[in-house]
C-alpha cells in the first residue's frame, strides 16, 4: 500500500513537471506576412515642384509636407505591431547611404521621405521589418521609391 501511493506521488510530480516544462518557451501571438504590400507598389518624389502652376504643391511647400506612403496592408498579427527600415538598394543614379538617412518607417508601415531628400534622383527599393513581441519578419524590396 505505503509502494502504491509512492508510486502514485512520483507518477503525479512527474505529470506536473512535464506539463510545467512543455509550457516553457511558447511564442506569443502570430504575424503573417505572406500578402504584405502597399496600395500603391511606387512611391514619386519630386525634387522639382512649381507652386506657380499647382495647387498642392503650393499647399506641400507652405506645410514643408514630408512624401508619404499608403499604410502597408496583408500584415496580420497581434498588436501592437512595429515596423522599421532594414535596408534600402540604389540604381539609375541613387545613393543608398544618403537615402537610408532621409527614411523614416512609422505607424501603420507608412513611409517618409522629407520634402527635400538629401538623396539623388534615382530609384530605390526598400526593405522593411515588422515585428510584435516574439514574431518578425523582413518584407524585402517591398515598395519602390523614385526620387526624380
Amino acid at each position: 500500500m505505503k509502494g502504491d501511493k509512492m508510486k502514485q506521488f512520483v507518477i503525479f510530480i512527474s505529470l506536473i513537471l512535464l506539463v510545467v516544462s512543455a509550457c516553457h518557451d511558447v511564442k506569443e501571438g502570430y504575424l503573417k506576412v505572406d500578402h504584405a504590400c502597399y496600395g500603391s507598389d511606387t512611391l514619386f518624389v519630386r525634387t522639382e515642384l512649381d507652386p506657380m502652376y499647382d495647387y498642392n504643391d503650393q499647399t506641400r511647400l507652405d506645410n514643408e509636407a514630408p512624401w508619404v506612403t499608403t499604410n502597408i496592408s496583408g500584415v496580420l498579427g497581434t498588436e501592437p505591431l512595429e515596423y522599421e527600415f532594414v535596408s534600402v538598394k540604389a540604381s539609375e543614379g541613387g545613393d543608398a547611404v544618403l537615402f537610408a538617412q532621409d527614411i523614416t518607417v512609422g505607424g501603420c508601415g507608412k513611409i517618409q521621405i522629407p520634402l527635400v531628400p538629401t538623396a539623388p534622383k534615382g530609384t530605390y527599393l526598400v526593405s522593411i521589418k515588422v515585428s510584435n513581441g516574439d514574431h518578425s519578419a523582413i518584407l524585402s524590396d517591398v515598395i519602390t521609391i523614385i526620387i526624380k
